[in-house]
């Protein structure tokens, strides 16, 4: 009989392959893939707040090497999606906004998400689907630990007399 820590292991590494599966088809319709959907998502967000973002942003929100954002950035910037420009807040560094065309791109593919979503859970209460993000939330933070533990004290040196 497996301890429930272990099913919980199960569940959640059937839950990301299914997740990763199902990707591709939540997006389908969006003229886009899922990585460019995340992108264009995370950038309309911050876009629309006014906020400066950088590729190590970009790296931060999707979990990936900074290589791995630069190459998406670059493919949207040549798609016409995302624009770069002298940042604001350290003019050594590059901004990342989303064009028109990219906003239109991201208000298309939220809608496409929040269409799928609904018939997706259309069975579900809204009890049920308020109960499931709190705990996807809980769990995120949980497994968030493991992937950045607090780094270890430093140790201490002795005072030199």
């Amino acid at each position: 009989m497996e301890e429930p820590e272990q099913r919980l292991l199960r569940s959640v590494e059937e839950f990301w392959r299914t997740l990763r599966e199902a990707g591709p088809a939540l997006v389908r319709d969006t003229e886009c893939s899922r990585s460019t959907a995340t992108l264009v998502r995370i950038l309309a967000t911050r876009t629309r707040l006014g906020r400066s973002t950088q590729v190590s942003d970009v790296a931060h929100a999707l979990r990936v090497d900074m290589s791995v954002a630069s190459r998406q950035v670059s493919q949207l910037v040549e798609d016409g999606l995302v624009e770069r420009t002298v940042d604001t807040e350290d003019r050594r560094a590059r901004a990342l906004r989303l064009t028109p065309l990219g906003l239109d791109r991201a208000d298309a593919v939220e809608a496409r998400l929040l269409e799928r979503t609904l018939e997706l859970f259309a069975d579900w209460s809204p009890v049920e689907v308020a109960e499931a993000t709190d705990l996807l939330q809980r769990l995120t933070t949980t497994l968030d630990r493991a992937a950045h533990p607090d780094p270890e004290p430093a140790l201490t040196q002795p005072a030199l007399t």
